[in-house]
């Protein structure tokens, strides 16, 4: 799961720009709420990117390079130990030449314990911003990262503020 997880977090970042469909949020512990029509949210199948992980929704803003993933795995064991193995797994991408870690900080997500890592990958001589927040509910781990341009710092912090926590 952890090298799932290492691959994962550098594949969103180099390919930002790919349009992605994938999967149901039925069972999220959060909604989302998109602030106009220039954002668009694919949610209708789920993609397997690993044992257990799959790329279940994305975010993208019309004609731009802004977007957010989110990505779900069943864990077994405590929440604390699949935290930790789900931050691993986003650590363990930083031994990739193309990626430069920012930061890694705990926080909170909706309320529930979670990582923040900031990163910025470059390929091709174009720079990308990257934050993941990973965090588990119940027997979930959940990953939403956003990635926009290096100059778009602002603007992909704001992409968390499309996630709420679920009134379930």
């Amino acid at each position: 799961m952890k090298n799932t997880f290492a691959k994962l977090a550098v594949a969103v970042a180099l390919f930002a720009s790919f349009s992605v469909v994938a999967g149901t949020l039925e069972d999220a512990p959060f909604k989302i709420s998109l602030p106009n029509n220039d954002w668009k949210l694919a949610d209708s199948v789920a993609q397997e990117m690993g044992h257990n992980v799959f790329l279940v929704a994305s975010i993208t803003k019309t004609n731009s390079p802004l977007k957010s993933v989110i990505i779900k795995t069943t864990l077994d064991g405590s929440s604390t130990s699949a935290l930790d193995g789900l931050s691993a797994g986003i650590r363990d991408s930083f031994a990739n030449p193309a990626v430069k870690k920012l930061s890694d900080e705990e926080t909170t997500f909706l309320g529930y314990k979670a990582r923040r890592f900031t990163y910025e990958v470059t390929q091709n001589n174009q720079t990308t911003y990257n934050e993941a927040i990973v965090f588990v509910a119940g027997n979930t781990g959940w990953t939403i990262a956003g990635v926009g341009l290096a100059g778009q710092k602002g603007e992909v912090k704001k992409i968390f503020t499309f996630y709420a926590k679920s009134d379930r």
